[in-house]
């Protein structure tokens, strides 16, 4: 038995983040990717159908990946683009890395929160973030968004079944690459300080 796979369509997401008035559009990652990223970024944005770049916000880019693996879905990956970010120093992973927690009693959000890193502290008593969490997080989809530091940029990644559920989500991935860009430059990660 043949099973396609559904492929996702980044021009339903431009479409649909479109009418929230939210500015992007496709890239090519041979001529929007800058020569210094292209290396660390192919892995997350050269996919079939191109990549978005975000004109606006937090995010830089978004890039996703087509997965089999108990059913079909997409890999959606938010990249908060950042020259001095190194994925195995492990002073960037206690800054950024953090995955969301949270506990239910009879399909009831009681506790949620961040936990893993200094991001983690700041995600939690974020109340944009935590009134999204309580009021979403019975969705899967919502369930799966992880923070993580990859060379030369922080990704936030998430797990879709269908562009809508993307665009749901986007305000919080969004506030959540603006929690990292301030956070970064709290600590000028990688810059030489003179004394």
């Amino acid at each position: 038995m043949l099973v396609y796979l559904p492929i996702l369509q980044i021009k339903e997401i431009i479409d649909l983040l479109g009418l929230d008035d939210i500015k992007c559009r496709i890239g090519k990652f041979d001529s929007d990717i800058p020569a210094l990223y292209k290396p660390y970024y192919e892995k997350w944005l050269a996919n079939r159908d191109g990549f978005i770049i975000m004109l606006s916000g937090g995010i830089d880019y978004i890039g996703s990946e087509d997965v089999v693996r108990m059913g079909p879905f997409h890999n959606i990956y938010c990249l908060v683009q950042n020259q001095y970010l190194v994925e195995n120093d492990l002073n960037h992973q206690n800054l950024l890395n953090c995955k969301l927690w949270y506990s239910l009693a009879d399909g009831i959000v009681k506790q949620a929160g961040w936990s893993g890193s200094i991001l983690a502290e700041r995600l939690t008593k974020d109340e944009r973030i935590n009134k999204f969490l309580f009021q979403n997080l019975k969705s899967e989809v919502t369930r799966t968004i992880s923070v993580r530091v990859v060379n030369l940029a922080c990704l936030i990644e998430c797990r879709i079944w269908h562009p809508r559920e993307f665009v749901c989500l986007y305000e919080i991935l969004d506030n959540i690459a603006l929690n990292i860009q301030d956070l970064l430059g709290d600590v000028h990660v990688g810059e030489k300080i003179n004394r």
